[in-house]
């Protein structure tokens, strides 16, 4: 047995390893963040197929986007399946397989190409100013799996150009696939493969159309069955022409043996890694897809579950983020955790080191977000997003973390009406407001006084429509409690703690007031108040 053969043997098994102890993982934390796990979400098959061969989720998201991760994916899966297993796959499927015949040998070239294009579209993306890019240690997640991976395909295409222009290996195939025993006949097949093939020999050829031509019989006769013209190689050829030059110092060093062992241990390193790294997304993205979303009435305290391989399913792509309804929540309070990739990420920390994570941050981020849905229906990995904040919700319960809403609601209306309420957010420093949006507007009558409380705000706000027997006011009485100088009473009330920030309201005004700008506004500002008359009870307790 080779050494090539141990290590690969030792990379299979360390990659399988990797999965059990994954899968043991994420058994006991499900359990311990499920504690009263209840109705778990049943498997749809129709999505799993469709979302795990043809990515419609990502398409549906953005289309060059799929267009390039659907490249990356299918060029990553050639290269996988029939040249880094061809050992295996080759008998089944391919019985002319050899990797410097055509169609592989294009093909090969073409999925590299598909990869790196994927790879660097992923790190340009990553430069742009995203709300993705907004939180630095999510933007970085998937920096060390892409660098890799083009490490990979570079040293590949590396190595395939050195091996063309190596004359070591030319002689190599001489002696094992042909009988040429003349000098003279060998020296034409040397001029034939040097004009053809750019490989670089040390001695001087002289070249005449007979020595071609003769050249050319004996290539047909010895290496066109397993030897194509390299010019399919699209990008391993062009790379060859260029260090040509080199080709003495490159085939007297051997550097062609450096770069296979470079690329073979990345291959080894990526495959051991597999189970621990940003690409076990690859694998888990199935499941993420096959769970059937949770609808309303499973969102209940109790139903919805954290499942850990959904949340490894995460690409960390950002769309969730971009879409979100309270992204402005974050440009104000600057808390990352109201982004959903970011708050994914925390909640990664907390099943791995609960101590780690800023439990409050996590709490105040996840309970910004308003249940509009937009992050589940987007998610090009099919998690259901919905889901897991309901059920981030009630694991934060349990662990004695409460929200602002609920705090507000056992805070006295005569102890809430004394405190003076929270002045109205001024943004900050250095940052534009988001979309043109001003601040204080709860405190300049200029925002609201124009409501003519016509109730078109009202009439078209789902929450009101699905919860008009549990709530108490309505954005339009909002709007009049501000007239009426009640701003404390305002942020109080169960209206602006479940809006959705779906903007119907404000889409729909009459008059152009910025209804949802005002109702979030409020939200934060009266947490503000909560937090200053709870820290004044913790204070006088520990007096």
């Amino acid at each position: 047995m080779t050494v090539v053969d141990l290590t690969l043997y030792g990379a299979v098994i360390g990659a399988v390893l990797g999965l059990g102890i994954q899968s043991v993982r994420f058994i006991k934390q499900n359990k311990s963040l499920n504690p009263s796990r209840g109705k778990g979400a049943s498997f749809n098959i129709t999505e799993f197929i469709l979302n795990t061969l043809f990515q419609i989720r990502l398409f549906k998201a953005g289309k060059i986007r799929w267009l390039i991760h659907f490249l990356l994916l299918v060029g990553f899966l050639y290269l996988l399946v029939v040249h880094g297993l061809h050992a295996v796959t080759a008998p089944l499927f391919f019985d002319d397989y050899q990797p410097t015949l055509d169609p592989f040998q294009f093909l090969r070239n073409l999925a590299g190409l598909f990869v790196m294009i994927g790879c660097l579209a992923f790190l340009v993306r990553r430069g742009m100013d995203l709300r993705i890019n907004k939180y630095g240690p999510a933007k970085a997640k998937g920096l060390v799996s892409v660098i890799l991976i083009l490490l990979l395909i570079g040293s590949g295409f590396l190595l395939e150009a050195t091996k063309i222009v190596s004359e070591p290996i030319f002689m190599e195939m001489v002696e094992e696939f042909s009988d040429i025993d003349d000098e003279d006949d060998l020296a034409d097949l040397k001029l034939y493969w040097k004009e053809n093939y750019t490989v670089h020999f040390q001695e001087a050829l002289e070249s005449s159309a007979e020595r071609m031509e003769n050249g050319r019989f004996l290539n047909e006769d010895y290496c066109l069955y397993c030897h194509s013209y390299i010019k399919s190689a699209v990008v391993s050829n062009p790379m060859a022409k260029t260090i040509y030059s080199a080709g003495g110092w490159l085939n007297e060093n051997r550097v062609d043996r450096v770069f296979y062992w470079i690329h073979y241990g990345l291959c080894l390193v990526l495959l051991i890694c597999l189970p621990f790294s940003r690409m076990f997304h690859i694998l888990m993205i199935p499941f993420a897809s096959a769970r059937k979303k949770l609808d309303a009435q499973d969102l209940q305290p109790g139903k919805a579950v954290i499942g850990r391989t959904t949340l490894q399913a995460c690409t960390n792509c950002g769309f969730c983020s971009e879409v979100c309804s309270v992204y402005p929540n974050y440009q104000i309070l600057e808390n990352p955790d109201i982004l959903p990739h970011s708050k994914i990420e925390s909640v990664k920390a907390v099943l791995n080191n609960p101590d780690a994570v800023d439990i409050q941050r996590l709490n105040a981020g996840n309970e910004a977000c308003t249940l509009c849905r937009k992050c589940t229906d987007i998610c090009p990995s099919g998690i259901d997003l919905q889901g897991l904040w309901a059920a981030l919700d009630n694991t934060l319960i349990q662990r004695g973390q409460f929200g602002k809403a609920a705090r507000i609601g056992q805070i006295p209306l005569n102890e809430w009406d004394r405190k003076p309420i929270s002045p109205g957010l001024t943004g900050i420093a250095g940052r534009p407001p988001f979309q043109g949006i001003t601040t204080n507007l709860s405190d300049h009558t200029e925002a609201f006084e124009g409501c003519i409380q016509c109730t078109i705000c009202t009439n078209v706000c789902p929450v009101v429509d699905y919860d008009a027997d549990s709530n108490d006011l309505t954005p339009h009485q909002i709007m009049n409690l501000l007239r009426l100088d009640k701003k404390h009473l305002a942020t109080g009330t169960r209206m602006v703690w479940t809006c959705l920030t779906c903007y119907a309201c404000q889409e729909n005004c009459p008059q152009q007031i910025l209804v949802t700008d005002i109702l979030l506004e409020l939200r934060n500002a009266g947490g503000r108040t909560a937090d200053t008359i709870q820290n004044e009870k913790i204070d006088e307790a520990g007096e």
